[in-house]
């Protein structure tokens, strides 16, 4: 039974290398500057990591709103998904901090 413990072990530190090794660069943030912080909903808008549209386009506007910009043509589909990838990425990082590090 020790070894399937150590084999999980071994399989969870892999897949959580793994996923941090696919975020991008630029998109990552100094652990550093929110340890110990236990509200992290600042952090997207502070961190740096999204411009002024992508935070609206996170922050300000459900389903139906985003369809209707996309559709108005004021923002593009890669425009508003990069936005929820940066910020999913930050997301990531910030709830993966404590347990894993």
């Amino acid at each position: 039974m020790t070894a399937s413990i150590g084999d999980y072990r071994a399989i969870a530190a892999e897949k959580r290398l793994q996923r941090s090794d696919r975020i991008p660069r630029d998109w990552l943030i100094d652990p550093e500057l929110y340890r110990g912080t236990t509200n992290v909903l600042h952090v997207p808008a502070t961190c740096g990591i999204l411009d002024t549209i992508e935070l609206d386009i996170t922050s300000n506007h459900d389903a139906t709103a985003l369809l209707e910009k996309l559709k108005g043509g004021l923002w593009s589909a890669e425009q508003v998904t990069l936005a929820f990838c940066k910020r999913a990425a930050v997301a990531q990082q910030l709830v993966s901090r404590s347990r894993y590090s």
